[in-house]
C-alpha cells in the first residue's frame, strides 16, 4: 500500500491507494475496452440478423425466409431497418421485400409494403441480443427458430435472442 499526505492550511490529510485498487481499475478498463459494442436495431441502418450460437442468419433463399449459414455475396441477408407509426420493419434491399408473418404464424418476406403483418418491436434479452416481437392475434408474439432449424415462427413462449450486426 502506498500512502501520501497533503497539507491544506497546515492540516495533514492522508490519502490512501492500494495496488489492488489500481489493478482492479486497470482490469475493468481493459475488459470494457475489449467487449464489443452491441448494436441496437435502429431505423435508417442496415443489419445482418443472426442467431449468435449457430452463427446462422435470416436470409431469403429462393423466395423463402430461412435461417442459413453465411452464403457469401449472394445477398438476401441484409435488412434495412425502417420505422412506421412507431413500429420497426425490416426490408431486404435486393428483393425489396419486407419481413413479416402469414396468418399461420410463419415468418415470411413476400410483400413490398410495411403494414400490420410486417410490424416489429424489439426487446432486450438479459443474456444479450434482442427478441423480435410482432403483433399477432392481439398478442406480441416472439420470433423463434422452428423445429426444422431453418424456418422462423411465432411463439408465446421463449423467443430467440437475435444479434444485429450493422453493415
Amino acid at each position: 500500500m502506498s500512502t501520501s499526505s497533503s497539507t491544506v492550511e497546515g492540516d495533514a490529510t492522508p490519502t490512501h491507494s492500494t495496488v489492488t485498487d489500481d489493478l482492479l481499475s486497470d482490469y475493468c478498463a481493459t475488459r470494457l475496452a475489449a467487449r464489443p459494442k452491441e448494436t441496437v436495431p435502429w431505423p435508417g441502418h442496415t443489419f445482418i440478423i443472426r442467431e449468435p450460437v449457430s452463427g446462422k442468419q435470416l436470409t431469403i433463399v429462393r423466395g423463402e425466409l430461412r435461417l442459413e449459414p453465411h452464403k457469401g455475396d449472394q445477398g438476401g441477408y441484409h435488412w434495412i431497418c425502417v420505422e412506421k407509426n412507431g413500429w420497426l420493419g425490416f426490408c431486404d434491399p435486393i428483393h425489396n421485400m419486407f419481413m413479416g408473418h402469414d396468418s399461420l404464424g410463419t415468418f415470411v418476406a413476400q410483400v413490398r409494403h410495411h403494414k400490420a403483418h410486417e410490424y416489429f418491436c424489439t426487446q432486450r434479452h438479459p443474456d444479450g441480443g434482442y427478441l423480435l416481437l410482432t403483433n399477432y392475434k392481439d398478442w406480441l408474439w416472439k420470433m423463434v427458430i422452428a423445429e426444422d432449424g431453418q424456418k422462423v415462427v411465432t411463439t408465446k413462449g421463449e423467443g430467440t435472442a437475435w444479434e444485429f450486426v450493422k453493415v
